[in-house]
């Protein structure tokens, strides 16, 4: 998973037709000779859902608001999926079975534009416009639910989940535990890929997915929750999707937004347990702090290659400041998309967080609270390395935090440091664009000894420079520093 903003073009100059109706609806066929795409959706009432018999529906709306969102909704899509037009109609009022009760109908330069468009709004129309549903059954009626909540079923709760409640260690018990219990997913990526559906299939009442990323055909492979179609959609709506086909029972809450120090409380301290599927150190300390503060478990995991590493942290055991005091770079390990990734590594580790997660809630076996555990997928081979508290931690013992001693955020920052000092670049030979004021170039892949005085390292990102800093820190030389943000944050009126 990766945290970063998500923003879409400006809304099309297309009216958004959006419009309630208490009469039957029948598709009307529109022209527009700018549209090579063009796709009708009808939604009709079934006699039959989550395995029973329905007779008929009945949908109700504050007409006013439902129209309001309605109108918002369609604007969006069209500006999403680039449709040259898009209209919804949506019965309200009793629906026999056979009826129709909404009409999607879009058009779009090119077809695949035109299904993507009217999939996103048959989705989104479920949980953002406010119109109501009641499903009258053989043996009684669902009450008003939202359009997308399924409401109260015994029946699906027991065959979906028969062959767990057999183990002597979950039962009915367990199961209610389970239901009652909710988690919140941070990054909706290659781990929540191996964590997510094996807790909606166990039947965890209420998930929660955080991530502003959209879908990139480069994290298919890993990302199994996600198809070639959802590329360019975000991965929270799509990963709610899959959970609702997947067990309808569960409860989805999609953030679509970044996890940050403003918002962090907020989302754990709403949630039991918090499962860590980020790809970037800032976020996994900021979690382990948030957690710490409010006392809530977390249970962290990350990747690199064939290789992955797996703990959990309870309120009352050693946290990840405990095990590293000082907090690394967030850049001091390269992301999978430099460095690679096999893509069943985070999928095993996802789901080693499902069952850390679960033995939590029903309370089996043991916890990595003490131990974090360590696993290569090339060789098969398996280590636990063990933790404990550390009293001079600085989130939860009485150490004072320490800041990164090998990374400095601006040349201006550089130079009050150290007043005198030299930029030495590690772009390879090719890589642009040159630097205009004074410094020394020398490639990261011939890297030999670096010259004497304070140096203040820059690459194209930071990574490289972070590494090259961190390798002299750790020899005992303090004064080569690497600039946050690499050659872009030269700013050209500052001092070099």
């Amino acid at each position: 998973m990766g945290l970063r903003s998500c923003s879409f073009p400006r809304y099309r100059e297309v009216d958004p037709v959006f419009r309630l109706s208490h009469q039957p609806l029948i598709p009307i066929v529109h022209a527009c000779d700018s549209a090579g795409g063009f796709v009708t959706f009808e939604g009709k009432v079934r006699n039959h859902a989550n395995l029973r018999e329905v007779l008929r529906l009945e949908y109700e709306a504050y007409e006013d608001l439902a129209v309001s969102e309605g109108e918002k909704l369609v604007a969006e899509a069209v500006a999403r999926y680039r449709l040259e037009s898009a209209t919804v109609v949506h019965r309200v009022g009793l629906l026999e079975v056979g009826e129709t009760a909404v009409i999607i109908q879009t058009a779009a330069a090119h077809r695949r534009e035109a299904f993507a468009g009217c999939e996103w709004i048959l989705d989104q129309l479920k949980h953002r416009v406010p119109i109501w549903k009641k499903e009258y059954y053989a043996d009684g009626d669902s009450g008003w639910v939202g359009a997308d909540a399924p409401g109260p079923n015994p029946e699906l709760d027991a065959q979906l989940t028969q062959r767990q409640r057999r183990l002597a260690e979950i039962g009915d018990a367990g199961q209610a535990r389970l239901k009652a219990a909710s988690v919140l997913l941070v990054g909706a990526g290659g781990l929540a890929a191996g964590c997510l559906p094996y807790l909606a299939a166990a039947g965890v009442g209420t998930l929660g997915l955080i991530d502003d990323d959209v879908v990139d055909v480069s994290n298919l492979h890993r990302q199994i929750l996600f198809s070639v179609e959802d590329v360019g959609r975000l991965k929270v709506e799509r990963a709610a999707q899959f959970v609702n086909l997947l067990n309808p029972t569960v409860e989805v809450h999609r953030h679509a937004e970044r996890l940050t120090e403003a918002n962090v409380d907020r989302f754990v301290a709403s949630y039991d347990w918090i499962v860590d599927g980020s790809d970037n150190l800032p976020t996994k300390f900021l979690l382990n702090q948030a957690c710490r503060r409010h006392s809530k478990p977390l249970v962290t995991a990350s990747v690199h290659g064939f290789e992955g590493q797996l703990l959990t942290v309870l309120p009352d055991g050693p946290c990840l400041r405990c095990l590293f005091p000082t907090v690394p770079a967030g850049r001091c390990v390269g992301t999978c998309a430099e460095n690679g990734i096999l893509g069943v590594v985070p999928g095993t580790l996802g789901i080693l967080q499902a069952n850390e997660v679960l033995k939590g809630i029903l309370g089996y076996g043991e916890f990595l609270s003490h131990q974090t555990q360590l696993i290569d997928l090339r060789t098969g081979d398996t280590m636990r390395l063990s933790r404990q508290m550390n009293p001079d931690c600085p989130v939860c013992g009485s150490g004072m935090d320490i800041c990164d001693p090998c990374e400095v955020e601006s040349i201006s920052a550089a130079q009050a440091r150290f007043g005198e000092y030299i930029i030495v670049d590690v772009r390879e030979p090719d890589e642009e664009p040159h630097l205009d004021c004074a410094h020394v170039r020398l490639p990261f892949s011939g890297l030999g000894e670096l010259p004497e005085g304070n140096l203040v390292v820059v690459c194209e990102t930071g990574t490289r420079s972070l590494r090259v800093a961190a390798r002299y820190l750790a020899a005992g030389r303090s004064n080569v520093v690497s600039l946050r943000g690499g050659v872009a944050s030269l700013a050209p009126d500052e001092p070099r």
